[in-house]
């Protein structure tokens, strides 16, 4: 039925083409910086690990410059300009915000829904940072990032997809050569130099994009809450994954290698947790079952540490981090250290 849709993504896409016209014509402005601004977004509406990826390059740059994170906050209960403190909530700053924030406390994140104002309060920060990654905010042209990463799933590339609202594309592929970097992310860990070659090739790319392949590494499950009932992950030969995710098939397929069967109840993408969906997760829990979720829903989840204790409900949060695949690593540093050294050469 998605064909019927056809029509209003090609209207979209001319709308789309209208807009960049413009911007690209100067017609509408642009604002440049004279610093690093990193930009770490995707062409489609989720689904590709963006929140993993900023991590990664987070916490690589902040082990040589001063790194600030800044996010729209998606489906924030606030307004304007925050910076993230240990005691911000979802509500407050957003699901991603907060989890980069937990996962990494010395690292400064800031939500603005305008990018630009965001980008000129942290400036005003003591001590201002050296880097500012943009989480997300490809389509936003008001910024020009400096450099700009682009991520697309392996399971379905942006090739492989078209516009919204009969795809999950906000913009057309055309709109890659304002990219400087693509990675294609939740490869196979075990995917093969020649599959990466004909990737490259069906993926279209100019000879200027960069291209590198990550695979998930997850760590041991650790406990949603310290005291829960059972703070030890069970070893039982079954698990149930609860998770609001664009996509949590690339988790499922790997808790299938652990477990006999792995049951799912997936909500949507940035899912706000109500007491009912607990009721109704405790009501599918079977015996000898382990309770699995995500590090994005277990900032949500927290919320409700004494109705999951009341449920009888104790959650395992499976943490996750990138791996660049070919010995890809060094050289990825490589170009992004590169473009830092070049634009703060250029202050």
């Amino acid at each position: 039925m998605r064909w019927l849709l056809l029509p209003l993504s090609w209207l979209y896409r001319a709308v789309v083409a209208v807009r960049n016209f413009m911007y690209d014509q100067k017609w509408l402005r642009s604002f440049e910086f004279d610093f690093p601004v990193i930009l770490v977004g995707n062409l489609s509406t989720g689904g590709t690990g963006k929140t993993p990826h900023v991590l990664h390059i987070a916490q690589q740059l902040g082990k040589h410059y001063r790194v600030a994170v800044l996010s729209r906050g998606y489906k924030r209960k606030t307004s304007g300009y925050i910076v993230a403190t240990m005691q911000s909530t979802v509500a407050d700053i957003g699901d991603e915000p907060v989890l980069l924030k937990q996962r990494v406390p010395g690292l400064e994140v800031a939500v603005a829904e305008n990018r630009l104002e965001g980008i000129a309060q942290l400036l005003l920060e003591e001590p201002a940072p050296e880097i500012i990654i943009m989480d997300d905010g490809f389509q936003h042209r008001k910024v020009k990032a400096g450099y700009n990463i682009i991520l697309t799933s392996y399971n379905k590339t942006f090739i492989e997809d078209t516009l919204l609202p009969a795809g999950r594309l906000r913009e057309p592929v055309s709109s890659l050569r304002r990219a400087d970097m693509i990675i294609v992310s939740k490869c196979p860990p075990d995917m093969s130099k020649r599959e990466a070659a004909e990737m490259r090739t069906s993926l279209q790319l100019m000879p200027l994009h960069q291209l590198f392949f990550t695979s998930y590494v997850y760590a041991p499950m650790m406990p949603l809450l310290q005291d829960q009932a059972v703070t030890a992950v069970p070893d039982y030969p079954h698990c149930l994954v609860v998770s609001g995710l664009a996509s949590n098939d690339y988790l499922a397929d790997y808790l299938k290698t652990k477990y006999a069967r792995v049951d799912t109840i997936a909500f949507r993408d940035h899912h706000d947790y109500r007491i009912a969906d607990l009721k109704n997760i405790q009501a599918a829990l079977k015996e000898n079952t382990v309770l699995v979720t995500t590090e994005k829903d277990a900032v949500k989840l927290r919320a409700f540490a004494t109705t999951l204790k009341e449920l009888g409900l104790s959650f395992f949060v499976l943490p996750v981090d990138v791996r660049f695949l070919f010995d890809g690593e060094e050289k990825f540093e490589e170009h992004i250290h590169r473009y830092v050294r070049d634009a703060r050469y250029i202050i």
